[in-house]
């Protein structure tokens, strides 16, 4: 499994998109209690459920991980995990799946800075009055440091979402040869 992680608005799903789109990677769908964006669609870029229906597929024992960020809740649902999925999450979900996968689970970490960020959010509509709380919360949330292994690291600063898919893709295949 390949799994992309980095702040807000770091380029992780273009990213995702961008593997599924040239190297047909199967993008897992993580399930969320947050509200959808303008631009989403539901079962596409997550599966948005109620903070009951959460509870009931936590209850259920549906989730490898689950994590609370901004005030919502988020999951990686066992179905969604296999053989040539490139899956997003946060230190938290990454940590959890490498701790149950740790051969089969390849960690990359997408750095980009907090302008670029910063514009992404705006561009994207997100909320202006939560773009800088965010920003702060990523700041701790997401530091190198809280995440138990990291095969990868890549600048989303002067490439391409293509190239830096096709880095990915190469360093990718290279791990599974060496598992």
């Amino acid at each position: 499994m390949l799994v992309i992680v980095g702040a807000s608005a770091s380029g992780k799903t273009e990213i995702a998109n961008a593997l599924v789109t040239q190297f047909a990677y199967i993008k897992s769908v993580t399930t969320t209690t947050r509200q959808i964006r303008f631009h989403e669609m539901n079962h596409t870029h997550y599966h948005f459920v109620s903070k009951e229906q959460f509870e009931t597929l936590r209850v259920q024992d549906a989730f490898i991980e689950t994590t609370r960020y901004q005030d919502h809740d988020y999951g990686l649902q066992k179905n969604e995990i296999g053989s040539n999925q490139v899956i997003i999450l946060d230190p938290n979900g990454c940590n959890a799946l490498y701790q149950k996968y740790p051969i089969e689970t390849c960690i990359i970490y997408i750095q980009s800075d907090k302008e670029m960020r910063q514009t992404r959010m705006l561009s994207r509509g997100d909320d202006i009055h939560l773009i800088s709380k965010r920003l702060k919360e990523d700041d701790v949330t997401f530091q190198v440091s809280h995440l138990d292994k990291i095969h990868f690291i890549i600048d989303n600063h002067h490439q391409t979402i293509q190239s830096i898919a096709e880095e990915i893709h190469h360093f990718y295949q290279a791990f599974l040869k060496g598992k």
